[in-house]
């Protein structure tokens, strides 16, 4: 709150209130703040701010003028106020008073049909760029399925082959052992049907690895 002076003169009824706003108007330099009803009785009080000369001046001059009728109940000046009754001066029952408020600029909307045609010339623009990339967000899923499809068909094609060539050594192993069976023996080395030894076991399974061995060394002592 400001420190100027205020300045309030209680009349009695709205008329006398009015006409005591517009002498203070008149007789001195000086703001109105407003007016307000007092509970009770028809009073209303008028409130004008300024410098401590010009308020006095104004409610002096609307005393005379409606003390002769005798419309004044109150009046008061006070010539620096505390900070703490602005909420009792600037209230809301104070009629006239606004607090000041930003005013928020509003933008002008511009309804020309050139306008419109702009407007809906880019709403194309961007339902187009729109579509253009859910198409090519599409496309790149489609590669990618499609990368996961061939990925998983090499993936079995290597099994397959994996699996044959595994089969083909084992027909192959079947073959060898086949044959060597059907000589009468099993095992390459002493060729005995009794050895129960193998083609590719070790050759201490031979029942006639001993016998091979001394024959060997007796060789060699020789």
């Amino acid at each position: 709150m400001s420190k100027l002076a205020i300045g309030m003169i209680e009349t009695m009824g709205l008329a006398a209130g009015i006409e005591a706003a517009d002498i203070c108007l008149k007789a001195a330099n000086i703001n109105l703040v407003g007016y307000e009803f007092a509970k009770g009785s028809g009073m209303t009080v008028i409130k004008i701010e300024g410098n401590v000369g010009a308020v006095k001046a104004a409610i002096s001059a609307a005393t005379a003028a409606l003390g002769k009728l005798g419309k004044v109940h109150t009046k008061m000046v006070i010539p620096r106020p505390s900070d703490s009754i602005d909420m009792l001066i600037r209230n809301e029952s104070t009629v006239g008073y606004e607090d000041e408020k930003e005013e928020i600029p509003q933008v002008k909307q511009n309804n020309s049909p050139s306008d419109k045609e702009d407007n809906s010339n880019r709403d194309k623009a961007d339902e187009s760029e729109q579509k253009d990339e859910n198409d090519k967000n599409l496309n790149n899923q489609d590669l990618d399925e499609g990368q996961i499809i061939e990925d998983k068909n090499n993936e079995v094609t290597v099994q397959d082959e994996s699996s044959q060539e595994s089969d083909e050594d084992s027909d192959y192993n079947n073959q060898d052992l086949s044959e060597e069976t059907s000589k009468g023996y099993t095992c390459n080395i002493c060729k005995d049907p009794k050895c129960t030894r193998q083609k590719g076991d070790l050759r201490i399974y031979c029942i006639h690895y001993k016998e091979n061995k001394d024959k060997n060394k007796d060789n060699k002592d020789k």
